[in-house]
């Protein structure tokens, strides 16, 4: 197994040796991978690449504060146009959202920036550090490997990273090694109060609304939390598929509960799945086996047909969870 070191060391000599790097965000970007890609599309300029950002869905409005938010395409550029493509914080290549054409896997290098537990290494190189509390952890790292400046500007980036994946410093990957790398970065410049203000205590009204109706259907099942949201409530309120309205995090607010998840329904025939788990519970698993990913207290997934039958299949195996784990 290559240590942390070696892989460092591959990952900048991917990024030292090519000129276009396809920077990736997953779907329904959060702070993490859009602050993340956007501190290494800051960098990689620095050392006079030109590296292209690209997100299936829209920025959030919350997050237009970061620089180079305006860059970000939506569109898969022609082939010859990049010459690397970068995965930043998703655990398999489903999470691109079809940014990253069949063919294109084995013509191009693959690199992986990431911290999900559930990361099954697709890349050619893998800079993923499970216990890190945010993917922008690495990326620092791997930043100051390539002996770029952590300006202002990429200082920002990664704070909103590591702020809103820690919900504000208040998981328990909150660790020393966070509270100092929140220090760094707000030393070198980084606008603690402009990310606080936006990223955290800024809710769009639509999505306040959303809130509405969620907690109107919140219901408690011995220390599972969960509430679903019909497609027909989206659609009077305007809302989009892409949009999850931070259900997770509004739901984890359940005092009684353990275990928490919010059953959004799709356009598509399909329910989106947000869970939540308190400390010492793993929800990484359920998500993973159901299709879907992410983190022991944060993870997610989609399943086929209606709100009934995701219910129905997921809230069983958090019942089942909850009594593993006591």
């Amino acid at each position: 197994m290559k240590s942390n070191l070696e892989i460092l060391q591959q990952a900048t000599t991917l990024l030292k040796r090519y000129k276009r790097p396809y920077i990736i965000t997953h779907p329904r970007p959060d702070g993490d991978t859009i602050g993340s890609a956007l501190a290494l599309r800051l960098a990689l300029l620095e050392l006079g690449k030109e590296p292209l950002v690209v997100c299936v869905h829209p920025i959030p409005e919350t997050m237009a504060y970061l620089p180079g938010t305006e860059t970000v395409g939506d569109q898969v550029p022609a082939q010859e146009d990049i010459d690397l493509i970068v995965a930043v914080d998703m655990s398999d290549l489903k999470r691109t959202g079809g940014m990253v054409p069949g063919d294109w896997r084995d013509t191009k290098p693959i690199l992986v920036i990431d911290h999900h537990e559930t990361n099954d290494n697709f890349g050619d190189v893998n800079l993923v550090e499970a216990e890190a509390a945010a993917t922008a952890m690495p990326m620092l790292a791997l930043l100051k490997a390539l002996g770029t400046s952590i300006t202002p500007d990429i200082a920002t980036c990664l704070l909103t990273a590591v702020l809103t994946d820690t919900r504000g410093l208040r998981t328990e990957t909150t660790t020393p090694d966070v509270l100092r790398m929140v220090s760094e970065l707000i030393e070198a410049g980084g606008d603690y109060a402009t990310v606080v203000q936006n990223a955290l205590d800024s809710t769009p009204y639509k999505q306040m609304r959303g809130w509405g109706i969620a907690l109107n259907r919140l219901q408690l099942e011995g220390q599972v939390a969960w509430t679903t949201f019909p497609k027909e409530e989206k659609e009077t309120l305007g809302i989009d598929d892409h949009d999850d309205l931070n259900l997770g995090n509004l739901l984890s607010q359940v005092a009684e509960a353990k275990v928490i998840a919010s059953f959004l329904e799709m356009r598509n025939r399909t329910v989106k799945i947000s869970l939540r788990a308190r400390p010492g519970y793993n929800v990484a698993g359920v998500a993973k086996s159901l299709g879907g990913g992410g983190h022991r207290q944060a993870a997610g997934c989609s399943v086929q047909g209606s709100l009934t039958t995701a219910t129905a299949k997921v809230l069983p195996l958090l019942h089942k969870l909850l009594e593993t784990n006591s």
